[in-house]
């Protein structure tokens, strides 16, 4: 008797202590607990637009302790074959998990209670649990996976969002259901608070299809490209084309997008004012007894330039001067800690994790040549948050505003907007109104006329940066950049794009990203697209081909298309036709000599 005794006790302890949701008057347990999992946050574009979501999931365990302890072989046999039937799992194997030492084995999972109860008939139900678990749905499309983030298989974020957000998110307190003799009492969970994000997934899904599109016409290895909210710095699409987020963890060099910023410096520190100019005859050295030549592109000689004309015909020799006015003006550490002011070096504070500070060496480690390559976008490294994030100062009215995709917060007491972070300014209201109509001029009539939109005004920097390794600038690799804001006379939207390494025969920024920045402009405001035609690298104007020789001459004609090419005399270009600048004809005509050019 005391054996019996024993034994039921034994039986009942295991029946109280599992989850079951059976309260039949059949089943011999009386006390039971069910955990009512408490939910994560659900994730949802800046519409509402549902892009992360938790939902229950119903796992269906087979007690194997109770199932050993109180059945007989053939009530054990029939229980099995009904198992088996029901789950799709082989007798053998349930017979060979009772024969083992587990107490539960999972028969199977299914998404409603409804569906899971189906599959339990009378007889098995006594000896089965079913417990609800979370599961994790994300969309993931267009590059969104990234922005989101995953979590593992025990619900720990990883990444992303997710990782960044998980105190918001992250549900408080599970539920429960007590089961008692005479009756169920339910607790609630508390669950995690939802976010909204700045992204807009129609804009997303735009920009990630205009990127693929662009990379794969230019036969490029990659790109990126990031849409603000001008006025808050709100990311409204994020897109990349790598199998990790290059855009956050990697760097490139930022190229002539970069000069804005240095004639902006120049003029709030004084090293310029708006009345000087500069001289451009296609090449500079800038530290003398340095073996170091700075060119121009296509070897453009730009003549009397000032500051404005500069940045409109992104004129390295101009720029390389600048910043041997900075330098001079302001010493090596002081030029090192303005240009970290603008962010170069250090973290932007986007609110996704694992972000990259970039390179910008120390001041007490730059080389002779450092002072002059900065400038025009040479010898630092950058990530595509700190560059959309110190350009945005221009639409931004000088306001240094930190990338975030963080929009709202939706808790128990409704709805909480976060609101835009604001790093201070940068350069003032009047320098900055200053700047915008320059940036105009270089869509208008500059090196970035690719990005024109009829009806919209648009400014922008182009640029084309040598990529670098061990031996030095590659000659044959290239980042191709585009940066603007639009419109111009209200900025809405700014857009970066970096195209890396286009291999179809034009690598220039004004000729690869331009022209995606432009149809992302025309798809946001529904303007009908037309099929672009390009016939040259810069094909608004003519370059100068003075002291080309006859062989560099025959190349410019190939790159631009031009059919015809009419040679008088021998020697090195003394003069041409069309003359440098204005619109290409349908031939070139040049007067070789030997005089003057020679010695250029």
């Amino acid at each position: 008797m005391y054996i019996i005794l024993v034994l039921c006790v034994a039986v009942f302890a295991v029946r109280a202590g599992y989850f079951s949701l059976f309260t039949e008057p059949d089943i011999p347990v009386v006390v039971g607990i069910n955990r009512i999992p408490s939910l994560r946050g659900s994730i949802y574009d800046s519409d509402g637009k549902l892009l992360a979501s938790d939902s229950i999931i119903y796992e269906a365990w087979l007690d194997l302790g109770y199932l050993r302890l109180s059945t007989s072989a053939e009530q054990i046999e029939k229980v099995l074959r009904n198992i088996e039937i029901a789950f799709g799992i082989s007798y053998k194997t349930l017979e060979e998990n009772l024969r083992g030492t587990k107490s539960f084995m999972l028969l199977g999972t299914s998404p409603t209670n409804e569906e899971m109860m189906r599959k339990i008939t009378p007889l098995t139900k006594r000896y089965i649990s079913l417990e609800m678990q979370r599961e994790r749905l994300t969309f993931k499309e267009y590059g969104l996976d990234r922005i989101i983030g995953s979590l593992d298989k025990g619900g720990v974020p990883l990444n992303g969002l997710e990782l960044q957000y998980d105190e918001i998110l992250s549900g408080k307190k599970d539920g429960l259901i007590r089961r008692t003799l005479t009756g169920a009492k339910r607790e609630e969970p508390i669950n995690g608070s939802d976010i909204y994000l700045s992204i807009d997934i129609d804009l997303q899904r735009m920009v990630y299809e205009e990127l693929q599109k662009t990379v794969e016409k230019n036969m490029a290895d990659g790109g990126l490209a990031i849409l603000l909210d001008s006025k808050t710095g709100k990311v409204l699409s994020y897109a990349g084309t790598y199998n990790w987020d290059l855009g956050l963890k990697g760097i490139f060099e930022p190229g002539s997008t970069i000069k804005p910023l240095i004639y902006s410096l120049a003029l709030t520190v004084g090293a310029i004012n708006e009345e000087m100019t500069f001289n451009c005859d296609g090449r500079i050295q800038p530290v003398p007894g340095l073996n170091i030549i700075i060119r121009d592109v296509e070897g453009e000689r730009h003549g009397v330039q000032t500051f404005r004309e500069a940045i409109i015909n992104s004129c390295n020799v101009a720029t390389v001067q600048v910043g041997g006015k900075i330098f001079n003006t302001l010493g090596k550490n002081e030029m090192y800690a303005a240009l970290e002011n603008m962010g170069f070096g250090r973290l932007s504070g986007v609110d996704l994790p694992g972000e990259t500070p970039g390179i910008f060496p120390k001041a007490s480690v730059w080389s002779l040549i450092s002072p002059y390559q900065f400038p025009i976008g040479q010898g630092l490294g950058v990530n595509i948050f700190q560059m959309v994030k110190a350009l945005n100062v221009f639409p931004a009215g000088g306001q240094f505003i930190v990338p975030t995709f963080l929009k709202a917060i939706r808790n128990e007491d409704g709805f909480v907007n976060v609101p835009k972070k604001v790093d201070g300014i940068l350069f003032s209201p009047e320098l900055v109104a200053e700047m915008i109509p320059v940036l105009e001029s270089v869509v208008l009539n500059g090196t970035g006329t690719l990005a024109q939109v009829d009806g919209i005004r648009i400014a922008g920097k182009t640029g084309t940066a040598q990529k670098a390794g061990p031996g030095g600038y590659n000659d044959e690799t290239y980042y191709a950049l585009f940066y603007g804001f639009f419109p111009v006379e209200n900025p809405v939207y700014t857009l970066y794009i970096m195209i890396d390494t286009p291999k179809a025969g034009v690598y220039y920024g004004g000729y690869v990203a331009a022209p995606m920045f432009a149809s992302i402009v025309k798809k946001i405001y529904k303007i009908d697209i037309e099929e672009e035609k390009y016939e040259g690298i810069y094909n608004w104007k003519m370059p100068d081909l003075t002291g080309y020789t006859l062989i560099d001459v025959s190349e410019v004609r190939k790159i631009y298309g031009i059919d015809k090419l009419i040679v008088h005399g021998a020697g090195k270009v003394m003069k041409q036709f069309p003359e440098a600048g204005h619109p290409l004809e349908d031939r070139i005509e040049v007067w070789l000599g030997v005089g003057e050019a020679d010695g250029i």
